[in-house]
This record gives structure tokens, C-alpha cells and sequence, in this order.
């Protein structure tokens, strides 16, 4: 053993201390993601180049030819782990190269480096003889005499394979874009290579006396290598810091927006909601959140319906919206909406279940609050259209009452002959029944009119509504001297409804024509009434009268809330209408006829496959 104190004896050691160090930063990586391959073979590769730098000062110091050969058939060892590592190393970095190269390469070096070390005579390549060179400063080193065995050309093939795959996967790399990547790391791994592999050729064939530096040569291939990690690893850094940043402005978002987030591992069955969603809920920031969990806080009137949204969304589009109620544990009730999105693996199997959930309690009690308005300013129209038609309802009911009593009197006077003319009886009994059936209907259909109540949609017929409510009307416009036309289209489809509500509108729309023709002459106070198949599949209502019409100012402003033409009038029948032809999906306007008057339209969907006969 050449035991001097020089610049071998430092340098050396420094090429297996600086690949120890790397290789440890880079082991650690794995152990936090076990996924990171490249990280791994990184590792391999930097501890095997250490061990071939410890292998390589052995040799350098030892002047034992016995022991110099034990140390040399041994060497190949952590050297074909160094080449293998590296190539593998490349294959999962870069993603491309030719598999079987890699295999084909790896597989020769292990059958000729196992053929080495089972036989008794090395067989790959055996030193004869052993000289010391003194090099400059003094140190000295030891340099062999190597004859090449049989399978020296089968190693020498192995790293021609794997020399043959650098180069594929570098090219590919190439191409697809990473030019950086491949130069630096592809590049670097097949000149240093050939570089170690062809110094070695040399010394082993007495045209170099130098030491052998393999390690050296792949501490160039690790630190081309470790650049491009740390490069990955910088890049993951800055990627991190802004997500953190991206997080903190969005729950800065969300807080003011009042939204939460949540994401669903359906493996793991594991639950994260962030800070405002797990406030949304009630449930405190370190409780675990499981599917059940979940449900338990959802109100039983709407488990089922999300979770159909949930199945949903894992078996179909993967699109989830929902909204529902939850219970709080102070048993307040909050309305949610939820919007979310499954992530599927490759294999098309939900993998993540992630999306975003809104408060939405004070936007659902406006909504009841406006729908409970509505139906208040719909019942205060009702009772204002009653109002004026209080005067045609006495008179209608007038006459019924009238011929009851008429027909009671005769009854008496004929209970009071000698004997009783029962056979006159019977027929004024009839009459009266009749009569009292008829000032039943008058009733009936104003109390309907009368009663605020929610809209109720069936399908309904659109002529027979237009007739009743003309059975309504027709005593006042007698007593207003005027026409009431129905032109009512047969076979008609069938509409989807309330009956009230919409009879509530025509009721509305012929009042106003017999108001707006309230300075014309006797004879031209005329209002048609019509209904009309629409060809867009709809069903018309029209009602048109001979007034004066609407000015051009006022008519885009009929519908409007508290907008009236009239002296006294409220400013909310139009705007009643519209809101109830609107629930209804349909469309209402006014427009001017050419031949004077006005004429408004009421547009409604036609049920599919009903008809009205």
C-alpha cells in the first residue's frame, strides 16, 4: 500500500463525498414522494459513483498484484449499477427512449459481470503486472498491465446497447421539444461515458499511464444531472409559493363570496372542505369529514336528492349541481348550493370529487318573500277587478233570486187550492232548482276569483276558461252598452296552468278594454276575444277592442309596476299579468291595431300531446 499523504489521497475522496451528499439530498426526496423515480435512480447512481471513487483510490494505492485483481474484478460491480442506474435514470426523466435497448444493455453487463465473478480466472479482463508512475508533486500511483478476456467484447456490447438507448431517448426528447433537457443530461451522459469507457481502453492497453477516473467522468454525468432535478425541484418551490398565494386569495374570495371549497378522495373516503366551507356546515376545522358524516348534516328531505346528484355525477358526465338544506347542531337551517366535477383516472374509474359550495339561505328567503308578494299583489288585483264588477254580479244575481221568489209564490198560492195543483208543483220546483244552480255558478266563479291561493298547474283547456270568465263579464258590458265577441279556434292543444291565475289575466285584459272604450259611441264598443294554434307549437289568446289605442309613449312602459293610463287606476293589473304569463313560460304584448284599438297577445306553450277537442 502506497500510504503518502498527496493530492490522490484528497481529490479522490472528494469525488465520493460530494456524490454521497447529492445522493442523500435526492434519497430523501424519494422518501417524502415515493413516486418520484427519477429522484431514486439519481440516488443509486451518485452512491454507486462514490463506491467506483473508493474502488479507484484502492487501486491507485495498492502495489499487491494479488490484491489489485481481487480489487479490480470487484470494481465492475458498483460500475455496471452506475451505468444501469443512469440509463434508467434517463428513461423515467425524460420519458421516451427505446425499452428494449435499456433492457438488452443492462441484461449483457449483468451476464458478463456475473460471469466475471463466478468463474475462478477473471474473464473480462485480468492485470499481469502492476508499475508505480510518480506523478507531478511527488505522488505516487500505481498503474497495471491488462489483458482482455473472452467476454470483454460481450461488456463492451452492453455499453454499446446502452450508449445506442442514451441517444435514442436524447433524440426523441429532441424532438418533442425538450432540447434543454437533452442536451444537458442526455448529451452529458453519453460524452462522458464514452469518455470514461474509451480512458479506460487506453490504460488497459499500455497507451495511457494515468490513473483511472471513471468517477470523475460520472460526477460530470451527476452533476448534469442533479442541475436539472434541482431545476425541477426550484420549479415545484416556486410553484408552491404561488399556490399558496393562489390559496390565500381565493379563501379571501370566498370568505367575502361566502363559498367553500371541498375536494372527495373516494378511495381513501377521505373528506377535505376548507375553513369556510367546514363554517358552512358547522363543523369545527379538526373534525374528520367522512361521506356519512356528510349526509348526517344534509336535512333528511334532501339526502336523496343529492345523493342521485352524486351518483350521478360519479357514473355519468361527472357534472354535480345541487342545492339543499343542512341542519346545524343550534338547529338553524342554512340553504347550500353545490357545484362540482368528478376526476377520472385512465382507466375511466372516479378518482377525485371536487367543486365549490355557495350560501344561498338569504337569496331562497327572498325568493319565498317575492313569491308570497306576488301572490298579494295578484289577490289585491283580483279583489280590484271584483270591486268593479261587484254592480254587473248583483244584477246577474238578481234575476235567479228574482225567479225563485216568483216561482215560491206561486207555489203557495197553489198549495192553498182545494185540492192542491201538485202536477203545477213539479215544474216549479224544476225552475226553481235550475235557478238556484245558476246563482250557485255566479258565485262559485267569483269566490274562485276571490281566493288568493299559490298556483296550482294542471293541464287545462284553453276555450272553456275563456268562456267562463265571458259568462263573468257579459252582464257588465250589457250594462256598459257593449260587444263581447269570442272567435275561439277548435282542436286546440292543451296548456299547463293554473286555472285562477289565468283566468285572472283574461278577466284583467277584457276589464281594460271595456274601460278603454268608455267614450266611444254605443255602437262601435266592441271587444273580440280569439284563440289561435301558434306554429311555433304554442297556443295564442288575444283580446282586441275599438278604442283609441295606446299612445307610442306609454307602450313600452303597460307592464311596468305601478304604470297606469288610467285617473284612478293602481298601476298593477298589466304588471300582475305579466308576472303570471311569465311563471307560466309564456309572453304577453301590446301593440296597436291597424284599423284603430288595441291588441294584446298572450303566448303560452302548448302541452305535448294533449288537445283540447
Amino acid at each position: 500500500m502506497l500510504g503518502t499523504f498527496n493530492w490522490i489521497t484528497i481529490v479522490w475522496p472528494m469525488v465520493a463525498s460530494a456524490c454521497l451528499v447529492l445522493g442523500l439530498i435526492h434519497l430523501r426526496i424519494v422518501f417524502g414522494d415515493g413516486q418520484r423515480a427519477p429522484h431514486l435512480f439519481f440516488a443509486i447512481a451518485a452512491f454507486a459513483v462514490a463506491v467506483v471513487s473508493g474502488f479507484e483510490l484502492t487501486l491507485l494505492c495498492t502495489s499487491d498484484l494479488a490484491r489489485y485483481q481481487e480489487v479490480l474484478r470487484w470494481a465492475v460491480v458498483p460500475i455496471g449499477i452506475m451505468v444501469a442506474a443512469t440509463a434508467c435514470f434517463i428513461r423515467s426523466f425524460f420519458g421516451t427512449g427505446r425499452l428494449w435497448l435499456l433492457v438488452a444493455g443492462v441484461a449483457l453487463n449483468l451476464v458478463a459481470q456475473a460471469a466475471n465473478l463466478l468463474s475462478a480466472e477473471p474473464v473480462v479482463r485480468h492485470a499481469v503486472d502492476l508499475k508505480q508512475v510518480t506523478s507531478f508533486g511527488g505522488a505516487a500511483y500505481t498503474v497495471p498491465t491488462i489483458i482482455n478476456g473472452s467476454w470483454e467484447r460481450v461488456e463492451l456490447l452492453s455499453v454499446l446497447l446502452v450508449l445506442a438507448f442514451m441517444a435514442d431517448a436524447s433524440w426523441q426528447l429532441w424532438k418533442k421539444g425538450g432540447r434543454r433537457r437533452a442536451v444537458v443530461v442526455g448529451g452529458g451522459a453519453l460524452f462522458f461515458l464514452f469518455v470514461a469507457r474509451g480512458h479506460a481502453v487506453l490504460i488497459e492497453n499500455g497507451l495511457l499511464q494515468t490513473p483511472y477516473f471513471v468517477s470523475f467522468a460520472f460526477l460530470g454525468v451527476i452533476c448534469a444531472m442533479a442541475h436539472e432535478l434541482s431545476s425541477d425541484v426550484l420549479r415545484v418551490a416556486m410553484l408552491s409559493r404561488r399556490l399558496r398565494e393562489s390559496e390565500w386569495r381565493s379563501d379571501l374570495a370566498a370568505r367575502a363570496a361566502s363559498l367553500g371549497f371541498w375536494t372527495l378522495d373516494i378511495q381513501k373516503d377521505e373528506l377535505w372542505a376548507s375553513d369556510s366551507a367546514r363554517a358552512l356546515f358547522g363543523v369545527s376545522p379538526d373534525e374528520r369529514i367522512s361521506m356519512n358524516r356528510f349526509f348526517e348534516l344534509v336535512h333528511p328531505d334532501h339526502r336523496d336528492a343529492v345523493k342521485r346528484a352524486i351518483e350521478n355525477s360519479l357514473k355519468g358526465s361527472g357534472e354535480y349541481e345541487v342545492d339543499y338544506r343542512v341542519q346545524l347542531d343550534d338547529g338553524r337551517i342554512r340553504w347550500i348550493s353545490a357545484h362540482g366535477r368528478t376526476d377520472f383516472d385512465e382507466a375511466g374509474k372516479p378518482r377525485l370529487f371536487s367543486g365549490a359550495l355557495a350560501d344561498i339561505t338569504e337569496r331562497r328567503q327572498s325568493e319565498i318573500e317575492l313569491r308570497q308578494l306576488r301572490g298579494q299583489l295578484a289577490h289585491a288585483g283580483r279583489v280590484s277587478v271584483m270591486g268593479q264588477l261587484a254592480a254587473s254580479m248583483a244584477h246577474e244575481l238578481n234575476q235567479p233570486l228574482g225567479a225563485i221568489l216568483s216561482n215560491a209564490e206561486a207555489a203557495e198560492l197553489f198549495l192553498k187550492q182545494d185540492p192542491p195543483a201538485l202536477n203545477e208543483l213539479a215544474d216549479i220546483l224544476a225552475d226553481i232548482r235550475k235557478d238556484d244552480e245558476r246563482a250557485g255558478e255566479v258565485i262559485r266563479r267569483m269566490r274562485a276569483l276571490l281566493r288568493r291561493q299559490d298556483m296550482e298547474c294542471v293541464t287545462l283547456d284553453v276555450n272553456p276558461l275563456v268562456q267562463d270568465v265571458f259568462r263573468l263579464v257579459s252582464a257588465d258590458a250589457a250594462l256598459r252598452q257593449t260587444v263581447v265577441q269570442l272567435d275561439l279556434a277548435p282542436d286546440l292543444p292543451g296548456v299547463e296552468g293554473d286555472r285562477i291565475h289565468l283566468q285572472q289575466v283574461v278577466l284583467n285584459l277584457i276589464m281594460n278594454a271595456l274601460e278603454a272604450m268608455g267614450a266611444q259611441s254605443a255602437p262601435k264598443r266592441v271587444v273580440m276575444v280569439s284563440t289561435r294554434r301558434g306554429e311555433d307549437g304554442t297556443v295564442r289568446l288575444c283580446v282586441a277592442d275599438s278604442g283609441p289605442g295606446i299612445s307610442e309613449a306609454s307602450l313600452p312602459l303597460l307592464f311596468d309596476p305601478f304604470f297606469t293610463t288610467k285617473p284612478n287606476g293602481m298601476g298593477m293589473g298589466l304588471a300582475i299579468c305579466h308576472r303570471i304569463i311569465e311563471a307560466h313560460a309564456g309572453r304577453i304584448r301590446a301593440e296597436n291595431r291597424a284599423e284603430g284599438g288595441a291588441l294584446f297577445t298572450v303566448t303560452l306553450p302548448a302541452r305535448a300531446g294533449v288537445s283540447s277537442g
